[in-house]
């Protein structure tokens, strides 16, 4: 059987070699992105997983919705605390930390969920989770 790399440095193969003799796993993929493109859970997708995606970028969100029907695509972001917090979208360079973007942002308010919120939402199938992936780095939220 041969095996398609989809991640950016391979770790969908790494984890599959730890995770493969879990039969229909569930991940949570935060700051998913895009839904093939460098993308740590397609490989799974494909192998009948499904899951939470968590992306902020309306559009890449919409892709992941259509590309992934039978995962759970969340337009947010994550944080420790719930709130909204200001994002500056620059294509693949978008962040929520102002340290971090260009002048050639565009700007918008985001809710911001925690883990636990997520979870308790769309709880995983008996209780278990998989595979978590995470890019992105600590985030504050203002309070709602």
């Amino acid at each position: 059987m041969r095996f398609e790399s989809y991640a950016q440095f391979f770790e969908d193969m790494i984890l599959y070699c730890a995770l493969k003799d879990v039969d229909k796993g569930f991940y949570i993929d935060v700051g998913a992105n895009d839904p093939t493109l460098l993308s740590v859970t397609k490989f799974f997708y494909d192998r009948g997983w499904h899951g939470i995606n968590i992306e902020p970028l309306t559009d890449k969100c919409a892709l992941l919705s259509e590309m992934r029907p039978r995962d759970i695509n969340l337009c947010v972001g994550l944080g420790s605390e719930r709130g909204k917090l200001e994002i500056f979208e620059a294509g693949e360079g978008s962040t929520f930390l102002p340290e971090f973007a260009n002048q050639n942002t565009r700007k918008s308010q985001k809710n911001i969920l925690t883990l636990s919120e997520v979870c308790e939402k769309y709880p995983p199938p008996e209780s278990r989770c998989s595979l978590l992936q995470n890019r992105r780095r600590r985030l504050r939220a203002t309070s709602p």
